[in-house]
């Protein structure tokens, strides 16, 4: 969204339905608190203003377990940065293809990531990625830095790589 925006189209990908999404989430019963990020925020700034959110929820008395914060590609990194920075156990937490491949772009601040932030985590981690994605991959190699969290991996099989999280994709 930062690069394409909402209207213009992904050259492989096609349009990301940020707000179908955002409705089909609503749609299972979950309170959705979402924002399309500026172009080329930085990594850090914004995942420490999404760990401020999180931390007005639990200090207005959301129980920290009913939390998920979530995210795609660079979102999916942000969203592994606010887990080492929150210091939450109980927050859930989505990485949706967000850990870079070697040999990508990608991969450059998320290995940052690793060097810098991954023995932080804290939380309940979920890592979600086609086996097709060219960019992003497995997420094992900060689970295995990190000592107080609770991690799960799952590989898609869908065939549409990246771009599988570009709709409300029931699978």
């Amino acid at each position: 969204l930062e690069s394409h925006g909402l209207a213009e189209a992904h050259p492989v990908h096609g349009v990301y339905q940020y707000h179908d999404i955002v409705r089909a989430l609503e749609a299972q019963g979950y309170e959705v608190m979402s924002e399309i990020r500026a172009s080329e925020v930085p990594f850090g700034g914004y995942a420490d203003q999404v760990a401020g959110q999180v931390q007005s929820l639990i200090e207005s008395g959301v129980l920290p377990e009913h939390i998920t914060v979530l995210g795609h590609s660079k979102g999916g990194l942000m969203t592994l940065i606010v887990a080492s920075r929150l210091n939450q156990p109980n927050v859930n937490y989505i990485v949706m293809a967000g850990c870079g491949k070697v040999g990508t772009a990608f991969r450059r601040p998320y290995q940052i990531f690793l060097d810098q932030d991954a023995r932080q985590l804290k939380g309940r981690l979920l890592s979600i990625y086609d086996a097709g994605d060219r960019e992003a991959g497995s997420c094992e190699e900060a689970f295995s830095l990190a000592t107080d969290t609770e991690t799960k991996e799952v590989i898609l099989h869908t065939g549409q790589g990246h771009g599988l999280f570009y709709s409300p994709d029931p699978v």
